[in-house]
């Protein structure tokens, strides 16, 4: 006991006044290192929550960028099938235009006999009586058809038989005309020799041309053939003229190929079919049915008649080629020379002069 007490105030009298300060020091100095090392940790526990937060966040977007990109895809899609529908519904709708084109407004039968048999041309004194309601039928006459418009009867074609079967090939004109069924002239149709000869000459081979004349107005309508190429692509005829309003009309009519019979395709400046022409095949005497597409041209008097008048001359149009070449061959071949008829020659004639 003595010696550790003794021990003890040793160390009192050993220990240095400023020991308590030193060791209050080093406790505070101990006390801040602690504190900078929570502080750090805390530091470092903030960061890690800031990284896992960040992960967390990139994950979620990784997780919700499929589903844009599904729907993005979608709205891809979306077009697609829309343009697809707008391309069926423009399908519809030109299937539906080109129905509304095909309604026939109007409806024309030609019926061209095979022979003399039929009671129109049945008597001694029909003829006689013919000539006397109209100036127009001649003694050469011969009817050779009927026409009806809409199932109603529209008249009667007749042809000026002894001209057209003239053995000089140069002297033989088709003159063809119609009639009502009461006997009054309506109109007719002839071919230009001088005309047709040219336009042969220029686009070597035969190219028919007509002059159209009807009783409802002065105007003269012309149809003749025009050069096509290519040649396979058959022949193309062509007219125009000013309708009752005074509107400047343009048609072409086209060959149909390849089909049997004589079919022909009407159509107009804007390349719009607007009738059409279907000959019955193997049929001798001919018969052809006209359509007419178009609302105004089925009541345009003028593009009526023009049309029957062409039809009528489908029947010949071989045998008129034929007659064209043969015409050619001759003034080539020898010193003939074109003597055109009264008749064709006054057509040629200047109207203004004659307005004067």
């Amino acid at each position: 006991m003595f010696n550790e007490e003794y021990e003890r105030k040793e160390e009192e009298r050993n220990k240095s006044p400023f020991q308590d300060e030193l060791q209050d020091a080093m406790e505070e100095q101990r006390e801040e290192v602690d504190e900078d090392i929570r502080e750090e940790e805390d530091i470092k526990e903030e960061v890690r929550d800031e990284d896992y937060m960040e992960e967390r966040f990139v994950q979620q977007e990784r997780d919700v960028v499929p589903e844009e990109e599904e729907e993005e895809e979608k709205m891809e899609v979306k077009p697609v099938v829309t343009e697809e529908k707008a391309v069926t519904e423009e399908k519809a709708v030109t299937e539906e235009k080109k129905k509304e084109e095909r309604i026939v407004y109007s409806h024309i039968d030609i019926d061209l006999w095979r022979t003399k048999l039929h009671k129109e041309e049945w008597g001694i004194r029909l003829d006689a009586q013919r000539a006397q309601k109209d100036r127009q039928w001649t003694r050469d006459m011969d009817m050779i058809g009927e026409i009806k418009v809409d199932k109603e009867p529209f008249g009667g074609l007749a042809i000026r038989e002894k001209i057209w079967k003239h053995q000089d090939q140069l002297e033989r004109r088709f003159v063809m005309k119609i009639f009502s069924p009461s006997g009054y002239w309506r109109g007719s149709i002839e071919r230009l020799q001088g005309e047709s000869f040219a336009n042969s000459l220029a686009t070597k081979e035969p190219c028919p041309s007509y002059v159209c004349i009807s009783k409802h107005t002065r105007n003269l309508f012309r149809v003749k053939r025009l050069a096509h190429f290519p040649r396979f692509q058959g022949e193309v005829f062509g007219f125009s003229y000013l309708d009752e309003n005074d509107i400047f009309q343009s048609f072409v009519i086209d060959d149909k190929r390849p089909t049997f019979g004589s079919d022909w395709i009407v159509k107009d400046i804007r390349d719009k079919q607007v009738a059409k022409i279907n000959g019955k095949f193997a049929n001798i005497g001919g018969r052809f049915k006209i359509d007419i597409f178009d609302p105004i041209l089925a009541k345009d008097k003028s593009f009526t008649m023009i049309m029957i008048l062409f039809g009528s001359t489908l029947r010949f149009h071989k045998q008129i080629k034929k007659n064209i070449k043969k015409s050619l061959k001759l003034l080539k071949n020898t010193d003939a020379q074109i003597k055109l008829d009264d008749s064709e020659a006054n057509l040629y004639l200047n109207p203004r002069k004659l307005s004067i």
